[in-house]
C-alpha cells in the first residue's frame, strides 16, 4: 500500500528483548520498541533496536519516542502499509508540540505577567545576588574584661 503518515498522543511505550516479537503469527513484526496510539488502539508500530549501521537513528527515534509519551506530545511516523496488517515497521518519528505548550521549538509563551510582578521579581532577584560580610563577633575575653572594670 505505501508509505503512510501516522499521528496522534501515544497510550503505549514498549521495550522488549530482541526476537521475542510482537502481535498474533499472522501479523507478527520483529521489533524491539512497540506504540500505539491513543486514537487508533488496534494499530501498533515498531522499530528494531539492533547494533547495525542503523542503530543511532534507531535510539534517537527511541529517544523521540520516550519524549511524546512522557509529555503528551504529538508524535508522527512514517510507517510502510502492508495489506491487511495491524501491525508495522516504523521507520521515522518525529514530534511537535502544541501551541499552548511553552518552553520553546514552537511552542507560544504568552506575557501574562503583570509588569509589577516583573519588577518584584526582578528586585528579589538583584537583592539576592548581593554578598554582604557578617559583622566579626568581639572575642568573649575582652567583653569579659569590659564587665570587670
Amino acid at each position: 500500500m505505501g508509505v503512510v503518515n501516522m499521528s496522534g498522543r501515544l497510550s503505549l511505550l514498549r521495550v522488549h528483548d530482541r526476537g521475542t516479537k510482537f502481535g498474533p503469527p499472522n501479523d507478527q513484526v520483529d521489533v524491539e520498541v512497540i506504540i500505539a496510539f491513543a486514537n487508533r488502539p488496534g494499530d501498533f508500530f515498531g522499530c528494531q533496536l539492533r547494533q547495525d549501521a542503523n542503530g543511532p537513528a534507531r535510539e534517537g527515534m527511541l529517544g523521540l519516542l520516550r519524549d511524546g509519551f512522557n509529555h503528551g506530545w504529538t508524535v508522527h511516523v512514517d510507517f510502510d502499509q502492508q495489506p491487511n496488517r495491524r501491525n508495522s515497521v516504523l521507520f521515522r518519528v518525529w514530534l511537535t508540540k502544541p501551541s499552548n505548550v511553552g518552553g520553546g521549538g514552537g511552542g507560544v509563551i504568552l506575557d501574562t505577567v503583570p509588569q509589577r510582578a516583573r519588577k518584584r521579581a526582578a528586585k528579589a532577584a538583584k537583592s539576592s545576588t548581593r554578598t554582604t560580610t557578617p559583622r566579626p563577633r568581639k572575642p568573649a575575653k575582652k567583653a569579659a574584661r569590659k564587665r570587670k572594670a
